[in-house]
């Protein structure tokens, strides 16, 4: 699998984290948010916290993949901890019930992209969709070797899609394809992350304005995507939200 980019080292996702926070919550509010993340790390280690890691196994039984949130190493969750969210893959009813909200579309000439992609379930599952392309972005060294291992080690069967990749990358630097877009997100970045994000969305929609949806699961954040007046919302369910670019050129009809 191709891979954009390159992964920062943790020394250095720490001190990027650390300039985030401290401007987004104050020395004293770094400090404390860092004081009680290491303290669920060390909860981590509990033996009914690590069972527990293990209650959404039966996608990866069915499909011979890793992709639930079991197992992760302690460099993983150390990650997590100064990307302020945590390892969880999509349920694929959930993930089944979004895309029949988006039935009507033609992904022809698509690219599904998931940000924050982890171990690649939400990339197995939109490849068994007409998509041109889909791709996953993933910060996480570790887990986007595992997504790679997932991608080589299914059968494909049912994949409509053939160009799968996974890439490891800060989502604030990676650049959008020039084709329509459905942007897969499920609650990856705090609001500074994500609102640095989105913005870059919007830029690359500005300069090529072409048909682009973002479906926002867990929304957490929902108010950064309610600032983009770029963006009407199409679907507000309490799980998960459905969004329109309304940067749309003049050869593309809107669904």
């Amino acid at each position: 699998m191709a891979e954009v980019g390159h992964s920062p080292s943790l020394a250095a996702v720490a001190w990027r984290w650390l300039g985030d926070s401290r401007a987004a919550r104050g020395a004293l509010g770094t400090a404390k948010y860092l004081a009680g993340q290491l303290w669920e790390v060390l909860q981590d280690s509990l033996p009914a916290r690590q069972r527990s890691r293990f209650g959404d196994i039966n996608y990866d039984c069915d499909h011979g993949v890793d992709t639930t949130w079991a197992r992760l190493a302690w460099r993983i969750r150390l990650r997590e901890v100064f990307s302020e969210r945590l390892y969880q893959p999509t349920v694929p009813e959930e993930f089944d019930e979004i895309m029949q909200h988006l039935a009507s579309v033609d992904f022809a000439g698509f690219t599904f992209v998931d940000l924050g992609s982890g171990k690649g379930r939400a990339l197995l599952m939109a490849a068994m969709y007409p998509f041109e392309r889909v791709l996953g972005v993933e910060v996480q060294p570790e887990l986007h070797r595992i997504a790679e291992q997932n991608l080589a080690a299914s059968d494909h069967a049912g994949w409509q899609c053939s160009q799968v990749e996974s890439c490891c990358l800060d989502a604030r630097e990676f650049e959008f394809p020039e084709t329509p877009l459905l942007v897969y997100l499920f609650n990856p970045f705090p609001e500074y992350v994500l609102r640095s994000v989105m913005e870059r969305l919007g830029e690359s929609l500005r300069r090529n304005p072409r048909l682009a949806y973002v479906v926002y699961n867990a929304p957490w954040e929902a108010h950064v995507l309610a600032d983009a007046d770029w963006l009407e919302r199409m679907v507000n369910e309490e799980r998960y939200q459905i969004y329109r670019a309304r940067l749309v050129s003049s050869s593309h009809a809107e669904v």
